[in-house]
C-alpha cells in the first residue's frame, strides 16, 4: 500500500496521545521506545512499498526520488527521538528536562506525517495542506521551553512562518489563475514566459525559502535555533530543510521546468548570498546553537547548486547531499544535546578540554564538523564535489570558486570548536559526560554513516538511477 508509511506514523501519533492520558509518570518511559518502534515500522513499510504508483485520483503519487526523501525524513525522526530519549525519560517530573513526553512525541509524529506527504503531492491543495502539517507543529515544538527564549522562538517562528505561508498561497493562487488547473503536472504546458509567471515563481520560492533558510528569508533561524530545545533544533535543522528541498524540487522541476534554465543566474545569485551570509556570520557566533543556525543557512546555499544542472545529475547530487547532511548534522547535535543536558551550557567556549574528558565523543563531533566543512574522505566532501561538478558543467565556474572560498571559510569556524575541544584546557571542576545507551547508539550510527557514504558509492548510484527515472517520467 503506497500510503502505509504515513498511516503507520499517524496511528503511532494517536496511540501515543491516548496512552499518555492513562500512563503514570514511570510508565511514560515506554512512550519513547513505542515512538521508535512506530518510526521503524514506517521505514520498514517504505522499503516494501513500490517506488511508483498513484492514489486519490492522482493527488498522491509515489515516485523514485520521493522515496529517498521519505527515507531521509524517517531516518531523521528516528535519530532525533533517540537523541531526545534522555530528556524525555525520567520518573520524576522535576528531573525531566523536556516536559510532557507524550505530547512532544505526538506532535513530532504528526509533523513527520506532513513531511512524508510532501514529496507525493500532485496538486496545489494537497501540497499546501501537507506543507502546513509539516510546518504548524514546528511552531509548537519551537516554543516548548517555558522561558523567555522559548517564547521568542515560538512567536518569531510563527509570525514569519505565517508570512511565508501567505506568500506561497498567493503564488499558488496566481498559478491557478494563469492555468485554470490545480494539477502540478498539467501546469507547464499552460504557462507562458511572462511577468505574471515570474511573479508567481518568486512568491513560491520566497515561501519555500523560509523552510530552507535561504537568504533573505532566514531571519527566524538564529533565535529559533537558540530558543527551542536542542532536540527540536536538531529536528529543525535536518527535517525542515529536507521538506523545503522536496517542495522546491517539486515546484521547480514539475511546474516551472520550461523556465528553469533561464532562471540559472537568479538561482546562482540566491545560492551565493545564502552561502556567503551564512558562513560570514557564523564566524562571529559564540552561542553554539546560533552557530549551527548559520551553518545550516550556508548548507542550504550549497544545496541550491544542484538546480543549475537541471537534469538527473543535479537532482541526484541534491538528494545525496541531503542524506549526507542529515546524518552528519545529527552526529554533531548528538554531542551538543548531551552537553547541554548535563551542563546546561550552549557557549562554544564551554567545550574546552572536552577531548581530555571524553575522547571518543570529541572524535565523533570533530568528524561531524569536518564532514560539514567538506574535508575528504568524509561524505560531506563527496556531496560537495558532486554539487560543484554539476555547477561547473552548467557553465557557472565563477560560482564554483565562490562555493570553494565559502567552504574554506566554513572550515575556519568549524575549527574554532575543534580548537576548544583539543587545545584548550578543561574548566576547573569539569566532569566527563555520560551518554545514555540510545544516544550512544545514535552517535555511532550517524558517525559511521557519515564516513561510509563518502567511501561506498552504492547509495549515490541508487539515488542517481532514481533521479534519472524521475526526470524521465517528467519528460526531461
Amino acid at each position: 500500500m503506497l500510503m502505509l508509511p504515513e498511516l503507520i506514523v499517524v496511528a503511532t501519533g494517536f496511540i501515543l496521545l491516548v496512552l499518555d492520558l492513562f500512563l503514570t509518570e514511570k510508565q511514560r518511559d515506554l512512550l519513547v521506545p513505542l515512538a521508535l518502534a512506530g518510526v521503524a515500522a514506517a521505514a520498514g513499510a517504505l522499503v516494501l512499498t513500490p517506488d511508483t504508483g498513484v492514489l486519490l485520483g492522482g493527488r498522491f503519487a509515489m515516485d523514485p526520488l520521493g522515496w529517498w526523501f521519505k527515507l531521509a525524513f524517517l531516518v531523521a525522526a528516528f535519530l532525533t527521538i533517540a537523541l531526545t530519549s534522555g530528556l524525555l525519560e525520567s520518573a520524576a517530573p522535576e528531573v525531566r528536562k523536556l516536559h510532557s513526553p507524550g505530547e512532544f512525541l505526538t506532535i513530532l509524529m504528526f509533523n513527520l506525517c506532513g513531511m512524508l506527504l510532501l514529496p507525493s503531492t500532485r496538486d496545489l491543495i494537497t501540497l499546501y495542506v501537507a506543507l502546513e502539517l509539516a510546518t504548524i507543529p514546528l511552531f509548537l515544538l519551537a516554543a516548548w521551553r517555558r522561558d523567555a527564549l522559548g517564547g521568542e522562538a515560538g512567536l518569531k517562528y510563527m509570525v514569519i512562518g505565517a508570512l511565508a505561508s501567505a506568500l506561497m498561497l498567493y503564488g499558488f493562487g496566481v498559478l491557478y489563475g494563469l492555468t485554470g488547473t490545480m494539477r502540478l503536472d498539467a501546469m507547464p504546458a499552460l504557462l507562458h514566459a511572462d511577468r505574471t509567471t515570474l511573479f508567481a515563481a518568486a512568491l513560491v520560492v520566497a515561501g519555500v525559502g523560509f523552510k530552507l533558510t535561504l537568504v533573505p528569508f532566514h531571519m527566524w533561524a538564529p533565535e529559533v535555533y537558540q530558543g527551542a530545545p536542542p532536540p527540536v533544533t536538531a529536528w529543525l535543522s535536518v527535517a525542515s530543510k529536507a521538506a523545503g528541498l522536496s517542495v522546491l524540487m517539486l515546484v521547480l522541476f514539475r511546474v516551472f521546468r520550461p523556465f528553469l534554465h533561464d532562471a540559472g543566474f537568479a538561482i546562482a545569485l540566491l545560492a551565493t548570498l545564502t552561502m556567503t551570509v551564512g558562513n560570514l556570520v557564523a564566524v562571529v557566533q559564540r552561542n553554539i546553537l546560533r552557530f549551527m543556525a548559520f551553518s545550516a543557512i550556508s548548507q542550504a546555499g550549497y544545496l541550491l547548486l544542484g538546480f543549475l544542472g537541471g537534469g538527473s545529475g543535479g537532482a541526484a547530487a541534491m538528494v545525496f547531499y541531503l542524506l549526507v547532511y542529515v546524518v552528519t548534522n545529527l552526529s554533531v547535535f548528538a554531542l551538543l544535546i548531551l552537553h547541554n543536558q548535563q551542563t546546561g551550557s550552549t557557549q562554544i567556549t564551554d567545550y574546552r578540554g572536552l577531548s581530555q574528558l571524553n575522547p571518543l565523543l570529541s572524535l565523533a563531533m570533530m568528524l561531524g564538523l569536518f564532514g560539514l566543512a567538506g574535508i575528504p574522505p568524509l561524505s560531506g566532501f563527496v556531496g560537495k564535489f558532486l554539487l560543484f561538478s554539476v555547477t561547473a558543467q552548467a557553465g557557472y565556474h565563477w560560482l564554483v570558486g565562490v562555493a570553494a572560498v565559502n567552504s574554506t571559510v566554513s572550515l575556519y569556524y568549524y575549527l574554532r570548536i575543534v580548537r576548544q575541544m583539543y587545545i584548550e584546557a578543561p574548566a576547573e571542576g569539569a566532569v566527563p559526560l555520560k551518554p545514555g545507551a540510545l544516544l550512544t547508539a545514535a552517535l555511532v550510527v550517524t558517525t559511521a554513516a557519515s564516513m561510509l557514504l563518502g567511501v561506498v558509492p552504492t547509495v549515490y548510484e541508487a539515488v542517481r538511477v532514481s533521479a534519472a527515472a524521475w526526470l524521465q517520467a517528467l519528460g526531461q
